[in-house]
C-alpha cells in the first residue's frame, strides 16, 4: 500500500487493525492459558472493531483533508501492515500478547501525533485529531479490559 495522502494513512491504519485482528484470532485458537486467550479473543474483537470504526471515519471524512498529500510530512513511508503487527501469534503469554498490541497502538498514534503540527488546514488537523482519539479511546478501553483480567 502506497502512502501519499492523508486519505491512504488512515486506509493504512484501518488495515494494520485489520491484521492486527486476523493474527489474533488465529492466535487465541492456538492458546490454553485461561486469560491469555480470554485477552487475545477479546483483543481480536477490539482491533476488528477498530478497523470498522477506522472505515467508517472514511466515509465520513472531508475531501480537503482526506486529499491532503503526505510527502513532506513524514520522515519515511509506513511500514506495511503485516510488519507493524509483526509476530503476534508467537510468545502466546499474556504479557506478550498485550505489550505487542500496545506496540501497535503507540505506533500508530505516534505517526499521527507527529503528523498533528504539520496539518496546516482544518480538514486536516480534524481528521488527524479523530484518529488519535479512537486510537487512545480503544488503547485505554484494552487497558482497563486487560488490568481486569490480569486481577481475575
Amino acid at each position: 500500500m502506497k502512502v501519499e495522502t492523508l486519505g491512504h494513512l488512515v486506509t493504512w491504519s484501518g488495515a494494520v487493525h485489520r491484521e492486527l485482528a486476523e493474527r489474533l484470532s488465529t492466535a487465541a485458537e492456538r492458546t490454553e492459558d485461561g486469560p491469555s486467550k480470554w485477552f487475545i479473543e477479546y483483543a481480536a474483537k477490539h482491533e476488528a472493531k477498530m478497523a470498522e470504526e477506522i472505515a467508517g471515519l472514511e466515509r465520513s471524512i472531508d475531501a480537503k483533508g482526506r486529499d491532503t498529500w503526505l510527502y513532506d510530512w513524514l520522515d519515511h513511508p509506513p511500514q506495511p501492515p503485516e510488519r507493524i503487527t509483526g509476530d503476534t501469534t508467537g510468545d502466546l503469554s499474556f504479557n506478550a500478547i498485550s505489550r505487542a498490541v500496545f506496540e501497535v497502538h503507540n505506533q500508530i498514534m505516534s505517526m499521527f501525533k507527529q503528523l498533528l503540527p504539520r496539518a496546516d488546514i482544518p480538514e486536516a488537523k480534524e481528521l488527524i485529531e479523530n484518529v488519535i482519539g479512537l486510537e487512545e479511546g480503544h488503547t485505554r478501553q484494552m487497558a482497563q479490559q486487560m488490568n481486569r483480567i490480569r486481577d481475575m
